[in-house]
């Protein structure tokens, strides 16, 4: 390593003086580099410039869209940063490690890829990368496990081959069990709420036509306004796109803070009573949407 001669101070410049701090500064502040962890991506960002709020020494190592993988993800080797390309289909394939049940690794992702079980769970990553490459279409789609074509020949079968034979047998297995049993625990769960929910949304709209048919002002007193305003609803709610808020056939958007003025009512009151109102509002939506797929549990045999 070459070191430059010291230039004693009764011969040293201003100029000399600037170079040395300016030399000094490149030293401390020397970039971090961090790269995208798609493989064959040449992106990458000044991850020290970023922690520290300044600009980047270059344009292209800014830190602007850039995103990290949390804890729990899959390990890839190239790090847990992902650059604004490719960013989008990182988190809609953002898999995870799962542990079967013969102690094997397994990576599980949204769209329904699974990794071969491993052994060892750092080889998830390159197969999780694999199958990124394969969505963005750089590679070709793999062939499935079970095909005939790649099925290892009797003669080549080892001890080590037919245990993972065996060991893909009982995850299987497992996994049949488990869905089995999330399947039931869903249908159960679902036949007891949908009774509940259909009741719910006959009960809300009795009390909805009642209200809307009295003849009396419910917004002349704070509590009858405050229920007339969940039960009802003081704002228009009319979701078409291209339906213009208006004084004619609608409340408009601003119905419900008109009424918390006039009755002096907080801003986080307000906010919470729009709240419960759309919680009421749903769930008669999602009743209807029941009922209109035929699914109410009290029709079955």
């Amino acid at each position: 390593m070459s070191v430059e001669p010291r230039t004693p101070l009764a011969e040293l410049t201003e100029d000399q003086l600037e170079a040395l701090h300016n030399e000094l500064d490149a030293y401390r502040n020397q970039p971090q580099l961090r790269h995208c962890l798609v493989p064959g991506c040449l992106r990458e960002f000044d991850f020290t410039a970023r922690m520290a709020g300044n600009p980047p020494s270059r344009p292209s190592w800014s830190g602007d869209g850039w995103r990290q993988l949390g804890n729990g993800s899959i390990h890839p080797r190239n790090g847990r940063h992902v650059c604004p390309d490719h960013a989008e289909i990182v988190i809609a394939h953002h898999a995870r490690p799962v542990e079967t049940a013969s102690g094997r690794w397994t990576a599980a992702c949204p769209c329904g890829w699974t990794a071969l079980p491993q052994r060892w769970h750092g080889l998830l990553g390159p197969l999780w990368e694999e199958h990124l490459l394969t969505e963005l279409g750089d590679l070709p789609s793999a062939p499935p496990i079970t095909d005939p074509e790649h099925r290892v020949p009797f003669s080549d079968h080892t001890e080590r081959s037919l245990a993972e034979l065996y060991d893909r047998l009982e995850d299987a297995e497992t996994y049949t069990q488990e869905l089995r049993e999330v399947a039931r625990a869903a249908m159960l769960g679902y036949s007891q709420a949908v009774p509940a929910l259909l009741g719910v949304k006959t009960s809300l709209e009795a009390l909805h036509q009642r209200i809307a048919l009295d003849s009396r002002d419910w917004t002349a007193d704070k509590t009858d306004a405050w229920i007339w305003a969940i039960l009802v609803g003081a704002n228009c709610e009319n979701t078409d796109t291209d339906h213009v808020h208006n004084d004619i056939d609608c409340a408009g958007d601003q119905a419900l803070w008109d009424l918390g003025r006039q009755h002096d009512i907080p801003t986080d009151q307000i906010i919470r009573t729009g709240h419960l109102r759309w919680w009421v509002a749903n769930a008669i939506k999602v009743a209807q949407q029941i009922e209109e797929n035929n699914v109410d549990p009290r029709n079955e045999d």
